[in-house]
This record gives C-alpha cells, sequence and structure tokens, in this order.
C-alpha cells in the first residue's frame, strides 16, 4: 500500500505538470490569444455604442446627482455620459456641443484689446455658436485670445494644454487653431472680432433653440469651476472662484443664505438702457436703479430672506443706493457693502451666480450674465429679480426668467 505522503507528492507533481502545459500553451499561442481578448475587449466596446446608438441617451444608464459648487448646492442635476463625455444630462435632457457643419471655420480672432467686462465677453462667445450654428460653420479660436479668457474667467483651470484644447474641442465644440497648418482642408476662413459677435442676432424667431444651447454650454464651463488648482492660459495659476464665499462666511458657505443686490449707474447709461427696457419688458425703471429700501424689502420679506446677510455689489456712482439700504433699520443691520466695483471679479460673480436671492439691474450686461447663469443652474424666477414694474403701491415681476434671453426685449445692443 502507498504511503499517503507519497499520494501527495504523486498529485502535487500531476498538478505541476498540468500547470506547466497550460502555460506553455499560452506561451506559444500568446499573439493568437491576445488577438481573441482585443476582438472581445472591442466587441463589448461596440455593442456599448451599438446600444447607445439604438436605444438613444438612456440605454446606457447615467444616474444623475446634484450640481455642487463652491460646497453650495445647487437645484442643477446633471450626469456625464459615460462612454460620450462631450454629452451631459440636466434633468433627463442631454447636450451635445455638435452641428451640422460644413468644411467652413469661423475663427474668433485674437483681439488687441478684451472688449467690455465679462458680460460683453460672454455674450461674444454665445453670440459665436448663434452664428456658426446658422451658417453651418465649424467653430475656432487662436489659444491665448478673449475667447478662452472669457472661458476661463470661471472654469477649465489645466495643468496640461494639450489636454485643455482636447477638452474645448470635445466639451465646448471649439477647436484651437495653433498655426496655419492648422487651416489647411477648410474651404473658407471667416473672422470675427469679439464686438462684431456682440452685435450679431439670430435672423427669425429662434433664440429659444439659442437659448438651450447657450444653457448647455454654460452648465458645462461651471461644472469645470476654478479653485486655483490649476494654470489658466497665459501661464499663471487660476483663481479660486469660491474665495469670495470662502471670505465672508468663513467656512460656512455652503450653509449660508444670503441675498446679493447688484446696483450698477454705469455713468448714466443705465437710465437710459432702463428706459429702453421698459418699452420692451414693461418694468418701471427706477425699481433697478434707485435699489430703494421698499424696493428690496417687498422683495425679501415674503421669501423670509430680510434675517439673513445681504450682500451689495455697486459701482459707487449713485451713493444713495449704499447710504438708503445702510440707514433702513431692517436692511442696515444685515448688509455687507462691496462697494466702487464697475466690473466683478470671478469670485464676485460666484458669490452673485450661487446667492439665495439675486437682485440684479438688467441695464447691466454682467447682471444680464449672472442672471442666464443662474438660470442655467436650476434656479427659478422666485429667486431671480430683473424686471419689475410699479403697481399701485407695490412691486411686481414683469417678463418670465426667459425675458433675459430674448433678443428682442433686450435689444441686440444689451444681449
Amino acid at each position: 500500500m502507498m504511503p499517503v505522503h507519497y499520494k501527495l507528492l504523486n498529485t502535487m507533481n500531476i498538478r505541476r505538470d498540468t500547470a506547466d502545459h497550460i502555460i506553455s500553451i499560452i506561451v506559444k499561442h500568446r499573439r493568437a490569444l491576445f488577438i481573441v481578448c482585443a476582438a472581445f475587449s472591442l466587441a463589448v466596446s461596440l455593442f456599448n455604442d451599438a446600444l447607445y446608438l439604438l436605444g438613444g441617451p438612456d440605454a446606457i444608464s447615467t444616474k444623475e446627482k446634484p450640481f455642487v459648487m463652491c460646497d453650495r448646492p445647487t437645484p442643477l442635476n446633471y450626469a456625464i455620459h459615460p462612454k460620450m463625455t462631450q454629452q451631459v444630462t440636466y434633468s433627463g435632457e442631454p447636450f451635445v456641443p455638435r452641428w451640422p457643419t460644413q468644411k467652413k471655420l469661423l475663427l474668433l480672432r485674437k483681439d488687441d484689446y478684451l472688449f467690455g467686462h465679462i458680460g460683453n465677453q460672454i455674450n461674444s462667445l454665445l453670440h459665436a455658436y448663434d452664428y456658426a450654428r446658422d451658417h453651418q460653420l465649424e467653430l475656432g479660436t487662436t489659444f491665448h485670445g478673449w475667447v478662452i479668457e472669457a472661458i476661463q474667467f470661471m472654469g477649465y483651470e489645466s495643468n496640461d494644454n494639450k489636454e485643455l484644447r482636447n477638452e474645448i474641442r470635445n466639451e465646448l465644440g471649439i477647436t484651437i487653431i495653433r498655426n496655419s497648418t492648422d487651416l489647411v482642408g477648410y474651404d473658407e476662413v471667416i473672422q470675427l472680432s469679439a464686438k462684431d459677435l456682440y452685435f450679431y442676432k439670430s435672423p427669425g424667431d429662434n433664440w429659444e433653440s439659442n437659448m438651450n444651447f447657450h444653457i448647455g454650454i454654460l452648465r458645462r464651463i461651471f461644472l469645470r469651476y476654478n479653485r486655483a488648482l490649476g494654470y489658466a492660459h497665459h501661464g499663471l495659476r487660476a483663481i479660486n472662484v469660491c474665495r469670495t464665499i470662502d471670505d465672508l462666511f468663513h467656512g460656512s458657505g455652503s450653509s449660508m443664505k444670503y441675498t446679493v443686490i447688484h446696483s450698477r449707474f454705469m455713468e448714466g447709461r443705465a437710465q437710459f438702457k432702463l428706459n429702453q427696457l421698459a418699452k420692451t419688458s414693461g418694468l418701471t425703471p427706477k425699481g433697478a436703479l434707485e435699489m430703494s429700501p421698499k424696493y428690496i424689502r417687498m422683495i425679501l420679506k415674503p421669501l423670509g430672506m430680510l434675517e439673513h446677510p445681504i450682500v451689495l455689489f455697486s459701482d459707487g456712482e449713485l451713493p444713495s443706493v449704499e447710504e438708503g439700504l445702510l440707514r433702513d433699520p431692517v436692511i442696515g443691520p444685515k448688509l455687507i457693502v462691496l462697494g466702487n466695483k464697475t466690473s466683478l471679479t470671478g469670485p464676485d460673480t460666484a458669490l452673485a451666480m450661487l446667492s439665495d436671492v439675486y437682485i440684479g439691474n438688467p441695464a447691466s450686461v454682467t447682471s444680464g450674465y449672472i442672471a442666464r447663469s443662474r438660470h442655467a443652474l436650476g434656479y427659478n424666477e422666485e429667486q431671480t429679480y430683473m424686471f419689475r414694474k410699479e403697481h399701485k403701491d407695490n412691486w411686481i415681476s414683469v417678463c418670465n426668467e426667459k425675458c433675459i434671453f430674448n433678443p428682442w426685449v433686450m435689444s441686440t445692443n444689451l444681449v
């Protein structure tokens, strides 16, 4: 009778011989096995792509989550498609920055100076999309110019310029043109400046289609908001857009309820523009211009916001606004004045965008940019106040939240 330990050794030798045999087969046929594995992986990928194309954007499930910016939850829910990263779904609606094009390019050239404030530049950028879509053009820009400056005002900091170029192409639909070689293959190149595009208005009445596209672009930029973890195109560290929120509320910004008032006089131009807007929207100009305590109280009291901080942004040109609010026994103790700001920084803009309540002046393009951004982030018309009309002894909202996108309301020199 064979001892037990011999049986064990025999079994181990058989297993070792079997393992050696399997390894020799793998080594001998490794190329064929590699091809089979690659083919299987490709088949799985093609199956997923086919599933997406046949079944639509919901065929590969993407679970939406609330968008949190600067630690502040926003009303916006979103999901980035796991296989098509250029597609983002917002509340079940997919957005991809693509449109029918010919072999023609709209080149947003580098201007010698920045045109206006950030509101002007963002409007020019969004109008560039309108022009490109209206004329079936691809959209391109130089790397160091106003377009990238406008985008990186709020988002798309990076530590790798090559990766940034790819992201801007895939996620925003803009091709970075590095030199003349990149223009080879286009039948026509059309060059327009920021100022040219600022005054462009799409023909017909398709502004709501443009509005939805603008919202998609703004959202995509905000998803990549800057935290000073990377660099801007000029090589300097990007600005942390959450800085003003952090500085004002000392770490409690995520839960702090607050209002932002944006007062602008613009060397008297605000009065003229508000008079024009009164004709198209029905607002009463003195409301947004004077920002009187009564005007502010009638907005904030029903919302229960008079008990919380109120931040005033002002260009300092109409001292009566600040003085009146400071003297008010209800508003004054809650008022935080950030005055003498003829333009807002990225952190200032983020503070306004993410406020619980925003009271702006539609004569200001930056105020308009903030209002459109808030709409893109899901804030409703009870949280953003731009168009108000005096009615008897009361103030009521006129024109809905889409008015700020409507070029026929805003007129070409405002949107």
